[in-house]
C-alpha cells in the first residue's frame, strides 16, 4: 500500500475513535445527571412512604403522650377522691360516734337520776324502820338481861335450870333468825358491788337497783319482826301464854316470809343484770354496724 493511503486510513480511524469516545463520554454524562420515569416514580413512592412513616410515628408518640397524661390525671383524680372519701368517712364516723356517745350520756344521766330517786326513797324508809327496830331491840335486850338477873335470884336450882334453859332457847331462836338475815345481807352486798361495777361500764342497772331496794326494805322489816319477837320473849321468864305463843308463831312466819321475799328480790336483781348486759352488748353491736354502714355508704357515694 502506498504511504499516503496509510496516513489517510490512520487519520480516519483516529477520527472515528475520537468521535466514539466523545459520544460515550456524552452518554455517560447524560446518564449521571438524569433518570427514567420509572425511577422517578420509585423515588417519589419511597419519599411518600418515608413521610407517611414519620407522620405515623409522630401520631403514635402524640397518642402515647396524651394517653400517659390522661392516665396520670385519672390516677390523680382517683387518689383525690379516695383521700376525700377517707376524710369524709372519718368525719362521718366521728359524727356518728359523737351522736352515739351523746345518746349514751343522756341515758346514763337518766339512769343515774332514777337510781338516785330509788335509793333516796329506800334510804328514808329503811331509816324509819331501823329507828323503830333499834328502839324495840334495845328495850328487849335490856329486858332479857333483867330476866337473866332474876334467874340468879331463884333459890330453887331446878326452877333456875328450867328458866335458864328457857332463856337460852329463846336466845337461840333469835340467833337463828339473825343468822338468816345476815346471810341475805351478805348476798345483798355482793349484788350491790356487782351493780356498781356494771354502772361504771354503762349498763342500765335501774331495774336491779329497784330490786335491791326491795330486798333492803324486806330485810329491815324482817329485822323489825325479829325485834318484836325479842320483845315478846323478854316480857316474862315464865312459860309463854297461849296468846303469846300464837303471836310468836305469827311473827316467825312473817319473818321467814320477809327473808324469802328479800332473797327473791336479790335473785331478780341478778337476773335483771344479766338481761341488761345482753341489751348493752346488742346496743353496742348495733351502733358499730350503723357506724360501718354509714362509712361504707359514704365511701360508695364518693367513688
Amino acid at each position: 500500500m502506498r504511504p499516503y493511503k496509510k496516513v489517510i486510513l490512520t487519520g480516519a480511524i483516529l477520527t472515528a475513535l475520537a468521535f466514539t469516545s466523545s459520544a460515550i463520554a456524552q452518554d455517560a454524562g447524560v446518564s449521571a445527571t438524569s433518570t427514567t420515569p420509572v425511577q422517578d416514580a420509585r423515588l417519589e413512592a419511597k419519599a411518600k412512604a418515608e413521610a407517611l412513616r414519620a407522620e405515623n410515628k409522630a401520631k403514635i408518640e402524640a397518642a402515647r403522650a396524651a394517653a400517659k397524661t390522661k392516665m396520670e390525671a385519672s390516677k390523680a383524680e382517683a387518689k383525690a377522691k379516695r383521700e376525700a372519701a377517707t376524710t369524709e368517712a372519718k368525719e362521718k364516723r366521728l359524727e356518728v360516734k359523737s351522736d352515739i356517745e351523746e345518746k349514751r350520756r343522756e341515758v346514763r344521766e337518766q339512769m343515774e337520776v332514777k337510781r338516785a330517786e330509788v335509793r333516796a326513797e329506800v334510804k328514808v324508809k329503811v331509816e324509819e324502820i331501823k329507828a323503830q327496830r333499834e328502839a324495840v331491840r334495845v328495850e328487849a335486850k335490856q329486858r332479857m338481861e333483867d330476866l337473866r338477873s332474876k334467874i340468879k335470884e331463884e333459890k330453887d336450882a331446878v326452877k333456875a335450870k328450867i328458866k335458864e334453859t328457857r332463856i337460852t332457847g329463846r336466845e337461840k331462836a333469835l340467833e337463828r333468825f339473825d343468822a338468816a338475815v345476815e346471810r341475805i345481807i351478805s348476798l345483798k352486798d355482793k349484788v350491790s358491788a356487782q351493780i356498781r361495777k356494771l354502772e361504771a361500764r354503762g349498763v342500765d342497772t335501774t331495774a336491779a337497783v329497784s330490786f335491791l331496794a326491795t330486798a333492803e326494805i324486806k330485810l329491815e322489816e324482817a329485822k323489825a319482826k325479829i325485834a318484836e319477837t325479842n320483845e315478846l320473849l323478854s316480857v316474862s321468864i315464865d312459860e309463854l301464854s297461849a296468846e303469846n305463843r300464837s303471836k310468836l308463831a305469827t311473827l316467825a312466819k312473817e319473818t321467814q316470809a320477809l327473808i324469802k321475799e328479800a332473797h327473791k328480790a336479790l335473785n331478780d336483781a341478778v337476773k335483771s343484770l344479766r338481761e341488761a348486759i345482753k341489751i348493752k352488748a346488742q346496743a353496742d353491736a348495733s351502733a358499730n354496724v350503723n357506724t360501718e354502714t354509714t362509712t361504707s355508704a359514704t365511701s360508695e357515694t364518693s367513688q
